[in-house]
């Protein structure tokens, strides 16, 4: 085997049956990462191996971080079974998330949003209504007095603003639902699974 020292391998090239194998991929999806600029051609056939790994990894990250999505997809590896276990993992996660749902412990974001400017509309009304309402109150009072009687209605506004029931938002879905009564329901326990 010969071996030999190298500084810079900015200028290495490998072919495109060894980068498949480093990167793990079919040949024709080295020539689709090639077309698409990921990987970088420097004769035909032959591949720069720096900069075609860095631009590799750095859409392996983009793809991940959801901001390219990216295809594996290769009609001549397509396997039926593993598609199938797939579609029913992404199958079995929607469940678990409209289970969720159902109990209350996710919130559609609508919800959520609607929620938090219902609370805050409610509190700034209270606070912009505190000088007409504590106007005649304030009249003539003391220094301290004023502190304390503008003290105790921000408290209140802020005490019903920290007294926000969840529940008080749940949607039409929510149903209070325990753990055994799923399971009795869905029929697990008797080993009936749906399909």
């Amino acid at each position: 085997m010969d071996t030999k020292k190298i500084d810079d391998i900015s200028t290495v090239t490998v072919s495109s049956k060894v980068l498949a194998e480093i990167i793990g991929v079919g040949d024709r999806q080295i020539r689709n990462l090639a077309n698409e600029g990921i990987l970088v051609r420097n004769t035909h056939g032959r591949y720069l191996l720096m900069k075609s790994l860095k631009n590799y990894i750095l859409n392996l990250k983009i793809a991940k971080a959801g901001e390219k999505i990216s295809s594996d997809f290769d009609e001549s590896e397509l396997d039926l079974d593993s598609e199938k276990a797939r579609h029913e993992h992404l199958k079995a996660m929607i469940t678990e998330i409209k289970l969720q749902l159902i109990r209350g412990q996710v919130h559609k974001s609508e919800d959520v949003g609607a929620v938090i400017t219902n609370m805050f509309t409610k509190f700034r009304s209270k606070m912009m209504a505190l000088p007409y309402k504590l106007a005649p109150k304030l009249e003539g009072k003391t220094k301290i007095g004023i502190s304390d009687i503008l003290k105790e209605e921000i408290e209140f506004a802020l005490r019903e603003l920290a007294d926000y029931k969840p529940s008080d938002y749940y949607p039409e879905e929510y149903i209070d639902i325990e753990e055994d009564d799923l399971l009795s329901m869905s029929g697990t326990e008797r080993g009936i699974y749906e399909e």
